[in-house]
C-alpha cells in the first residue's frame, strides 16, 4: 500500500459550445467509458480523491463514495480552466483525459444579407484586382461589421442564418504545462482506419503532448458491447483491451 494516497482527475463526456442562449454545438459522446473508468478507480483503497469533470448530461460514476468530487463543466474553456486550477492548486498524481472535447465553437452568427451588404459596401465602385477582392471578402467573412445578436436567443426560423465556427483549444496540450510531473493518460478515437494508422496517430499524439499513455480506439469496432482499445506508451504497445471494463482495470493498474 502506498504511504500517500493519490488524487486523480478524470475528464469525461462531451463539451457544449454555445451558439446563442439556447443552441449549442456538441458531439455524440455520452461519457459511458469515463464513468466506468471512474467506478474502477473509486474502488481503489489508495485513492484520496477522484475529481470527475463532465457536463451535467454525461454519464456519472455509479459507485457511491465520499472520495468522489463531481465538477460540472460545460464548454472547453470551462474544462481548461478547471484543469488549470486543480493541477496548480492540488497535488494531482494522474489525469485520465477521456473527454471528447469539441473541436469547434460558435464564433458568430450572421445573416447572408448582412454579410452581402458589408462586402458590397467595400467592393462597390472600386477598381480592384481579383486578389484584392478575395482578400476583402475573406476579411469580411472572418471579421464582419454587422452580426446577429447571439448573446440571446436568435430569432426563430431566421432566414439565411450563417454560423461561423472557431477552433477550441486543444486541452491535452496544456495538461503537462500546468503540471509537468502529472501522469497523463490521453485518448484517441478514429473511425474506420487500419490499426497501423490508428497507432501512428496515437503515437504522434503521445509524443506531441508528452503524454505517458494513450488509449487508441476505432469507432467502427465499438459495437455489441465490445470496446476494443490499444494502450500505448513511449515503448510501444502496453496492453490490448476488448471491453470498457478491461480498459478501466488497465488504467487502474497504471495509476496504482
Amino acid at each position: 500500500m502506498n504511504l500517500e494516497k493519490k488524487k486523480i482527475i478524470i475528464t469525461s463526456g462531451t463539451t457544449n459550445e454555445r451558439i446563442d442562449a439556447v443552441m449549442k454545438i456538441t458531439n455524440m459522446s455520452t461519457g459511458a467509458l469515463g464513468a466506468i473508468i471512474a467506478d474502477k478507480i473509486l474502488e481503489e483503497q489508495d485513492l484520496d480523491t477522484l475529481f470527475y469533470l463532465s457536463s451535467k448530461l454525461s454519464y456519472k460514476p455509479t459507485v457511491k463514495s465520499s472520495k468522489l468530487q463531481w465538477i460540472k463543466i460545460e464548454s472547453t474553456e470551462d474544462l481548461l480552466r478547471t484543469l488549470r486550477e486543480l493541477l496548480q492548486q492540488q497535488k494531482i498524481y494522474g489525469v485520465i483525459h477521456a473527454a471528447a472535447v469539441g473541436n469547434y465553437y460558435g464564433e458568430y452568427a450572421v445573416t447572408a444579407e448582412q454579410l452581402a451588404m458589408s462586402i458590397a459596401k467595400q467592393l462597390y465602385g472600386k477598381n480592384l484586382s481579383k486578389k484584392e477582392m478575395e482578400e476583402i471578402i475573406l476579411d469580411y467573412i472572418v471579421h464582419p461589421e454587422t452580426l446577429t445578436d447571439n448573446s440571446h436567443k436568435i430569432f426563430s426560423y431566421q432566414a439565411n442564418l450563417m454560423i461561423k465556427l472557431g477552433l477550441t483549444p486543444k486541452v491535452i496540450q496544456y495538461i503537462k504545462q500546468f503540471d509537468p510531473n502529472v501522469k497523463l493518460i490521453g485518448f484517441k478515437l478514429l473511425d474506420g482506419v487500419s490499426k497501423e494508422e490508428l497507432l501512428s496517430v496515437a503515437t504522434k499524439l503521445l509524443k506531441t503532448n508528452n503524454a505517458d499513455y494513450i488509449v487508441a480506439n476505432d469507432l467502427s469496432a465499438i459495437k455489441n458491447g465490445n470496446h476494443p482499445a490499444t494502450i500505448i506508451n513511449q515503448n510501444g504497445i502496453y496492453e490490448e483491451c476488448l471491453t470498457k471494463d478491461e480498459i478501466g482495470n488497465a488504467l487502474k493498474r497504471i495509476l496504482f
